[in-house]
């Protein structure tokens, strides 16, 4: 449990960085920088690490921070439940729904301000 604990007193910065990068990734997609089959090359980049992204929060960080912080614990269901929208959201711009690009920008950017806000310093002072 120490190596995890380590992994995680890191992963608040890491946290930024991550958000940093998939909203890098999002403003190219929506502004529409790659050309044909680029796009839709990028556009499964970004959804993969996106979906990579939140299954490690739901299966590794949340249950491990749920226990350190039981205040937290509504706020973390509440992620988790986003996490679901977020995917179905993924689905539709996997599909080209030409909605779903947009959708899917406004949603992550209150996801992500949440999550920094919230979870940033918690993450950072985890300690095995």
């Amino acid at each position: 449990m120490t190596d995890e604990y380590e992994r995680l007193s890191a992963y608040g910065t890491q946290l930024i960085l991550t958000h940093a990068r998939l909203r890098d990734m999002l403003d190219d997609l929506r502004d529409g920088i790659y050309p044909g089959d680029e796009l839709a090359t990028h556009c499964m980049a970004f959804c993969d690490a996106l979906i990579e992204h939140h299954t490690d929060e739901d299966v590794n960080v949340f249950p491990l921070l749920s226990a350190r912080h039981p205040e937290l614990r509504a706020f973390l269901a509440q992620l988790s439940q986003d996490h679901a929208i977020i995917s179905g959201l993924v689905r539709g711009v996997r599909q080209d729904d030409p909605e779903a690009l947009s959708a899917l920008a406004a949603v992550l950017e209150t996801h992500f301000r949440g999550e920094e806000k919230r979870l940033v310093a918690v993450l950072n002072e985890v300690r095995g």
